[in-house]
């Protein structure tokens, strides 16, 4: 995706190295997840697709979209997804014929990168500067909502771009409703990253509002989300307003819906949303 932030970076070379080793990733592989399974695997852990094209650039196998995947989420849900997948290397239902024993010196390094990586986001959690914030809601409830909202906003945010984009509309206004998804989507992976690092503002938060703005102002002149995919739309300007501690208001709901009046549009929604419904 154009303008993605930069990777993060929280794991040092020597702990990628225990990583792969963990989780098996030589020739290509990633435990004994098939394609599918990975990219559900994924998809319900952090909230994002595998199969995005700035994750496949080095290639399409499971190790390689990996080794991407992990760099480009915050230290907080690096440690949920490490977490993860070691849960799911010592369950039961998995084929143990697969993969082999872990020995205790691997699971042990392991583990010391998960709790390292938490402890960044907890140390973060305690070096917050009051004056950084001015906001009605208190610090330690605004970081609340964007570890809890953001990652799932950051979701939705992606596959409603790619629905969108894939319907080859020619209108500027549709155009530049892309434009805002893809541009939203790079606050939100920045503003996820600022809470674990400590320096979450208020300016990142309006700087996100005025963006949610500005969608909803394309909306109402036109752009077509509303045709093609209008309860994703919604959910996601909920999203964003819930993150931003506005209020949703008559505004918001007749500007989506009363686009749609007469319109069989339901049917064209993705099926990749969790806010998409049947």
């Amino acid at each position: 995706m154009p303008n993605d932030p930069a990777p993060k970076q929280q794991i040092s070379p020597a702990e990628k190295q225990v990583v792969e080793r963990v989780l098996n990733m030589k020739g290509g592989y990633v435990l004994d997840f098939s394609d599918k399974t990975f990219d559900e695997f994924i998809a319900h852990e952090v909230g994002i697709d595998a199969t995005a094209p700035r994750f496949t650039e080095d290639g399409v196998s499971k190790a390689k979209r990996l080794r991407r995947i992990l760099p480009s989420l915050a230290a907080g849900q690096q440690a949920k997804l490490l977490r993860a997948f070691m849960e799911y290397r010592d369950s039961p239902v998995r084929d143990s014929s697969r993969v082999g024993i872990l020995d205790d010196e691997w699971r042990l390094a392991y583990d010391k990168i998960i709790r390292d990586l938490e402890r960044q986001v907890a140390d973060a959690d305690n070096t917050y500067a009051a004056s950084s914030w001015t906001g009605i809601r208190t610090m330690r409830e605004q970081v609340a909502i964007v570890r809890g909202l953001a990652p799932v906003a950051l979701g939705e945010i992606d596959a409603l771009a790619d629905l969108i984009e894939s319907k080859r509309f020619n209108d500027s206004i549709t155009a530049d409703a892309i434009q805002c998804l893809r541009e939203l989507h790079r606050q939100l992976g920045e503003l996820i990253d600022t809470v674990d690092r400590g320096n979450l503002t208020r300016a990142a938060v309006e700087a996100i509002e005025a963006n949610r703005e500005k969608l909803m102002h394309l909306i109402k002149e036109g752009a077509k989300l509303t045709m093609v995919a209008p309860a994703m739309t919604f959910g996601i300007m909920h999203l964003l307003a819930l993150l931003a501690g506005v209020t949703i208001d008559s505004t918001m709901v007749s500007a989506i819906y009363g686009s749609i009046v007469g319109a069989d549009a339901l049917k064209a929604i993705s099926k990749k949303s969790s806010l998409a419904g049947k």
